[in-house]
């Protein structure tokens, strides 16, 4: 399983970090999108990487998952986890799983690395 996350958010970093902690199988894979490494390994069209920038994708099994249904698959392969698992698949089957995970990435903040000049940053605003 690979994890696309967006490394300019410190949020999805954070979350990231920490679930490569808890996940003690190797079976997960964090990759930054924003590396261009990881757009050239994994031919990563302009699309999917604006794509990308909005939600969180996951590569499983040749299958990609995004937004909600991508949190949902991450949930059920963290043991620590597992207590969110029922509440992620009712908010999806309810509707409204999405509406909530939407608000919070559009609500993110971003922090581009490497993007600094003269010790003044500028930060990207949502689109």
């Amino acid at each position: 399983m690979i994890v696309f996350y967006d490394s300019w958010c410190p949020m999805c970093t954070a979350v990231a970090e920490r679930t490569k902690k808890l996940e003690k199988k190797g079976k997960m894979k964090f990759v930054s999108f924003r590396n261009e490494d990881v757009v050239e390994k994994y031919e990563l069209s302009q699309e999917l990487q604006s794509k990308m920038e909005q939600r969180l994708y996951i590569l499983k099994n040749n299958k990609w998952y995004d937004g909600i249904q991508s949190i949902h698959v991450l949930a059920k392969a963290v043991p620590s986890y597992w207590f969110a698992v029922p509440f992620i698949k009712l908010s999806i089957v309810l509707g409204f799983g999405s509406k909530v995970y939407d608000y919070i990435a559009n609500n993110r903040k971003l922090v581009p690395v490497g993007h600094c000049r003269g010790g003044v940053c500028e930060i990207p605003t949502k689109k």
